[in-house]
């Protein structure tokens, strides 16, 4: 047979493997969600119901995104009729996991900021707290480290009065994203906060093996190698205890690193092989790799090449095939240091300059890396002669390493240990004094006891004398008095019931108000970017929001009706219904003429003909038409404007100056209609009155429009869902204690 012909069959196989391998894993997850929906149909508890749903969804993500969203959002508003907060809190965090797990984050976080509204609405502020480090650990984790940051600064401002394990665990993610940068004070910092809770409650756990971890390597980057061993035995000593294998290998392999820092190799070597014996037996690659990594620099040290070389190829064939990227800077520069040593110094440059192209996409540890790298290059220009680079790049190493080894970080981190110590004596010595005292205070009680029963006695004969007298007239009171109260207490029986029913109204209210608007979530798939921040004063809401896209034209409306509560959400009823009539039955796209109607209509609906009642009740409308075709945005309003954001320029398309609706004559109105022709990357916002209409501050002033417009430029350069975070943090600060006076609507999209 030729032998492409045999080539050819074995392709074929392979092939045909896949295939039914394929086939075989799809059919079993389709038998599995086959399963779970027979369970569903079954099932007649709700909160059953949105787990298996949830469950699905998982499944379903895979192979069929869509699918796994509808699921998703059927048990999302099946929430709505679920009373128990937790349940709701984890069922939203359950949602932003299974999105994140399968790569959509910015769904994710979506429903995490959701999570963030809820718990606000809520007052809770532990649930606040997760969500906030939910989207911080993820941004730390695709070396978004900046951005994690705002993250964790929000979390621990809601979580220091809670939970203290939640409140340890964000001060240890926070300062591992502080020491990712390389900023160690910071780091040490919530380092040391984090100890102190978890010495104060004993939690002698994994995650405190992992802090003693954190902490011996902000001292061994400072190169205080005694001091980092020192913690490193400590969280090796806690594995061992606790019986966790995990930490056990982290503890042995963080001990022979700092072993073949010290230039004790046989230690190196002992402490690793203990290591990777425990890897192996727990099939972890991703630590294989990196134990093969420090094994190759053993061997270097050993000056056995070809050992080092040889265990660094197989670190780098698993980091190749787990997509551990942010360890292959340090293979690249390994394998060019042993080229080098090897005398291949135009292979050695080679690598070097991967190891340098790595290392500078990922934030974390970039200056470390790239310090590092610096210095083997400068070696490699050393031996090709070229002394000129070789001073440069030293330059620029020194630079870098002093930056992250400076006196004053160093100086800082033996005042914050050396201060934790002396809390702790100082409480071990308060303790003992406090023993002495108790003893003290005790004896000094029995003397004056004797003397108090004597004269409490006496009092005792007086005391019960006079006591009769009264307990005659208080009986004859009471009586009158127990009437009065029984009666009180009916009457606010009724009303705690009356308002009950009101409240119950107003909530399924809410929930048919939330169905009528569009999900928010919509906007994504309209636009790039874009953000909702939506708070009704009270249950309710006056504002609305509307968005649709027809063909190749996406209209976005936000609305701001007459009064607020039960009145007003009636009214953005009606304004969402009559905008359905024009935009969707009727096709009228033209903002103006959307708007000349919607007039006539509400003014029609509000004051029959042949009543002898006028309301001047209407509403406020921004309509904006985006072109995507023609490239460009009409523009009409009535008393709301448009904002514009261009790179560096902020524009303010200004709208009419009337409103929708009361008894104003409409042959005195001309809604006119602006063109403006599109950007790339402009960011259009739309709002109602109701945020800088808002008292706080101070001073208890209003917010003002122009603080609005200042807000929004200050923040344009972000992302637009952290920018609606922004704006929403921002007005519960000015706002403080005072009530929310108005409902509060502003969306920006980026075209």
């Amino acid at each position: 047979m030729h032998p492409l012909s045999y080539k050819n069959i074995k392709l074929q196989v392979l092939f045909l493997a896949f295939i039914f391998c394929t086939a075989s894993l799809f059919s079993s997850g389709n038998r599995k969600v086959d399963s779970l929906y027979t369970i569903l149909k079954s099932t007649t508890s709700d909160t059953s119901k949105i787990n298996l749903r949830l469950k699905i969804a998982n499944i379903l993500m895979s192979e069929d995104s869509v699918a796994g969203t509808n699921e998703i959002k059927k048990a999302f508003y099946a929430l709505n009729s679920i009373s128990d907060k937790a349940f709701n809190f984890r069922s939203i965090d359950k949602i932003g996991r299974v999105y994140n797990a399968q790569g959509f984050f910015h769904k994710a976080r979506f429903y995490w900021m959701i999570g963030i509204k809820k718990a606000k609405d809520q007052n809770d502020k532990e649930w606040q707290a997760k969500f906030y480090q939910r989207i911080a650990i993820y941004l730390q984790g695709e070396d978004y480290i900046k951005q994690s940051l705002l993250y964790f600064d929000s979390a621990l401002a809601v979580a220091r009065t809670g939970e203290p394990k939640l409140l340890a665990s964000i001060l240890m993610n926070k300062g591992r994203a502080h020491y990712d940068m390389g900023d160690y004070k910071p780091a040490m910092d919530n380092y040391i906060e984090a100890q102190r809770l978890f010495e104060k409650h004993k939690w002698w756990n994994v995650d405190y093996g992992h802090l003693l971890h954190f902490i011996g390597s902000v001292f061994k980057q400072q190169d205080f190698y005694e001091k980092a061993l020192d913690y490193y035995q400590k969280e090796l000593t806690l594995a061992k205890e606790i019986k966790n294998k995990n930490l056990e290998g982290e503890g042995y392999y963080l001990c022979a690193s700092m072993y073949g820092t010290m230039g004790n190799l046989d230690k190196e070597l002992e402490y690793l092989q203990e290591a990777i014996k425990i890897y192996e037996g727990e099939n972890n690659l991703r630590m294989l790799g990196l134990m093969y990594g420090n094994l190759s620099a053993n061997y270097s040290d050993r000056k056995n090449y070809q050992k080092a070389i040889e265990y660094n190829e197989k670190a780098l064939k698993i980091y190749e095939e787990t997509g551990e990227t942010q360890n292959l800077s340090a293979i690249y520069r390994n394998l060019g240091e042993l080229a080098r040593k090897g005398g291949d110094l135009k292979k050695a440059m080679s690598y070097l300059k991967q190891a340098m192209t790595t290392a500078q996409k990922i934030e974390t540890k970039r200056m470390l890396n790239t310090s590092e790298i610096k210095e083997a290059m400068a070696y490699v220009y050393s031996d090709m002669g070229d002394y000129h680079k070789a001073f440069d790049l030293i330059q620029e190493y020194r630079s870098i390493h002093d930056s992250l080894t400076n006196a004053s970080n160093v100086e800082y981190l033996h005042t914050l240990e050396k201060q934790y110590e002396t809390e702790k004596k100082e409480k071990e010595i308060a303790l003992l004094n406090a023993d002495k005292k108790a003893n003290d205070e005790a004896r000094l009680k029995e003397q004056a006891q004797g003397r108090l029963i004597i004269m409490a006695a006496i009092l005792g004969f007086i005391i019960a004398g006079v006591s009769i007298v009264a307990f005659i007239n208080k009986r004859k009171t009471s009586k009158l008095l127990s009437t009065q109260v029984n009666e009180i207490n009916y009457q606010n029986s009724v009303i705690k019931e009356k308002n009950k029913d009101i409240t119950d109204s107003i909530q399924y209210a809410k929930r048919l108000q939330e169905a009528v608007f569009p999900e928010v979530d919509v906007l994504n798939t309209y636009f790039s970017e874009s953000f909702v921040l939506f708070r009704p004063k009270d249950i309710v809401s006056g504002d609305f929001y509307w968005f649709e896209k027809i063909e190749h034209k996406t209209i976005l409306i936000v609305g701001d009706c007459t009064g607020h509560g039960v009145p007003g959400a009636f009214m953005s009823i009606l304004g969402h219904n009559l905008l359905n009539q024009i935009i969707l039955e009727e096709e009228i796209t033209d903002p103006a003429e959307v708007l000349r109607l919607l007039d006539k209509r509400v003014s029609n609906a509000l004051n029959k003909k042949g009543s002898k009642k006028e309301y001047n009740d209407g509403m406020d409308i921004a309509i904006c038409v985006i072109d995507q075709k023609e490239n460009k945005i009409s523009f009409a309003g009535a008393n709301r404007p448009l904002i514009i954001n261009r790179g560096e320029e902020l524009i303010e398309i200004k709208p009419n100056k009337f409103g929708i609706g009361g008894i104003e004559d409409d042959r005195c109105k001309l809604f006119g209609k602006q063109e403006i022709t599109l950007k790339e990357n402009d960011i259009l916002y739309l709002f109602s009155d109701g945020y800088y209409d808002q008292f706080g501050g101070p001073k208890g002033k209003k917010f003002k429009y122009k603080q609005l417009i200042d807000c929004i430029t200050s923040i344009s350069s972000k992302p637009l869902m952290e920018q609606g975070l922004i704006l929403d943090t921002t007005l519960e600060k000015w706002r403080g204690n005072l009530e929310q006076i108005d409902d509060i609507c502003v969306i920006g999209v980026k075209v």
